[in-house]
């Protein structure tokens, strides 16, 4: 069988020395040989660091920057891996908080101008959501029939936390709830919030807001898809927490939070991907800095989870990780060490072993399955 990942990262050198990567990729899985027997070029993108596709259309939302100049969002058709419609934010200088792994060192990261960290599609009505960690800001983009954007709003947010990186509000997480609600990760001001989405305008309406510990730093979220259960990951805690969605009123829940890191660990870490498995038996999670992953078994319907692995991702700084489409495979990407590597996954118990080492590809942050979707 043959399954199929979108690949994704930064293009510049200033990222990775001497980076050959272009833009977005597809990465080819052969799971009866349990390897990846090819990376090929789909769309030439400058600084592709985040995307997801549409569920029609055969179109990536993706993140971009343009001559290193510009930042913004843009909609790539995947059959003629070209940009059908771009929209650049203006320029802003500004500074925020940042942590290089390689030499273990915080440093005030200074930008001449800005770029979404987070974005999200809805196909149907034709919205993009985007979430802005640089300005601390919520974007949405109102799309016509053919994918072009013809309108924008942005949504500043305010707020800190106790934390040196939590100097602002750092908007990390924006996407749509299954009852067609957005829900938003405020990294810096350890906050989610709910808005309902006005489709006809892609405007935002306030629904509710959820303090969550402070020092946690929501960074992104897993969605059930059988429960009303959503799982929080705490880029600053390298913490899980399990919330209860309320569909009725938008209310939030805090039930309970899991360390993804072992006890006593003193290093650096900060979590930074988070999936279910298809089947929704198991939570994985990526670390960078202690550079491993961490398998949890979901319990009770979803509402309690239980660590039973933690494995190493042999390279540096895991940003981001897919699982396959059946949900056997499970391919990490290291970003600092400029290498991919493919897992077996038990679909019986979801515990993870090496596959195929040092995969060739520089810079890599984006892993997405995208088996159907490149069919």
């Amino acid at each position: 069988m043959i399954d199929k990942f979108l690949l994704g990262g930064y293009t510049s050198d200033s990222y990775t020395e001497n980076n050959q990567s272009q833009g977005i990729y597809t990465a080819t899985l052969d799971t009866d040989k349990k390897q990846i027997t090819d990376i090929s070029l789909l769309a030439k993108v400058e600084n592709p660091a985040f995307f997801n596709f549409s569920d029609s259309g055969k179109k990536i939302a993706t993140v971009l920057t343009r001559n290193e100049e510009e930042g913004g969002v843009a909609i790539v058709d995947a059959v003629s891996g070209k940009v059908v419609s771009e929209n650049y934010l203006p320029k802003k200088h500004g500074s925020y908080e940042a942590y290089d792994a390689a030499k273990n060192l915080y440093f005030w990261n200074e930008l001449p101008y800005t770029v979404p960290s987070y974005i999200s599609i809805d196909s149907e009505h034709k919205v993009l959501f985007a979430a802005n960690y640089n300005t601390n800001a919520i974007h949405t983009y109102k799309m016509d029939d053919n994918f072009n954007i013809t309108d924008s709003h942005t949504y500043p947010i305010e707020g800190n936390g106790p934390l040196v990186e939590q100097d602002h509000a750092h908007i990390h997480f924006a996407r749509l709830l299954s009852d067609g609600r957005l829900i938003v990760c405020g990294l810096g001001c350890d906050k989610l919030f709910v808005y309902d989405v006005n489709n006809d305008t892609a405007e935002l309406t306030p629904v509710y807001e959820l303090n969550v510990h402070p020092g946690f730093g929501p960074r992104q979220i897993a969605m059930s898809q059988h429960s009303n259960y959503i799982y929080v990951l705490g880029e600053l805690s390298s913490r899980v927490a399990v919330v209860e969605y309320d569909p009725q009123t938008g209310k939030l829940a805090w039930v309970d939070d899991y360390s993804n890191i072992p006890e006593g660990y003193a290093g650096h870490n900060g979590s930074a991907a988070i999936r279910l498995s298809p089947d929704e038996k198991n939570l994985y999670i990526s670390n960078r800095g202690h550079n491993s992953l961490t398998v949890y078994k979901v319990l009770d319907d979803g509402r309690r989870l239980e660590k039973i692995q933690q494995i190493k991702t042999e390279g540096v700084f895991p940003r981001d990780f897919g699982l396959s489409k059946n949900g056997d495979f499970l391919l990490c990407a290291n970003q600092n060490s400029n290498e991919l590597i493919l897992f077996n996954r038990d679909t019986t118990d979801g515990y993870l072993s090496v596959a195929q080492r040092h995969i060739k590809h520089d810079a890599c942050v984006r892993v997405v399955e995208a088996t159907d979707f490149l069919s």
